[in-house]
């Protein structure tokens, strides 16, 4: 299973990209308060997939790039 960390105060508003991680087979939503990653949760959506930062500018990049790294763990 693998861990998909979130910043609550980057990812909790955003109810598109929670909506499709939860859908995702085999992993588990994490929830933080901070992930420490201020500056990219200024400026983007981001989520730390098995321990590796992963950002973009919009959503549904997000959702893609998450997934394109799931899938390089398979």
């Amino acid at each position: 299973m693998t861990t998909i960390e979130y910043c609550a105060g980057n990812l909790r508003e955003n109810k598109v990209v929670l909506r499709e991680l939860e859908k995702i087979p085999n992993t588990e939503l994490v929830d933080y308060r901070c992930l420490g990653y201020c500056g990219n949760c200024y400026s983007e959506s981001f989520a730390i997939v098995g321990g590796v930062l992963v950002h973009a500018d919009t959503s549904e990049a997000l959702i893609e790039k998450i997934i394109r790294k799931l899938n390089e763990r398979d």
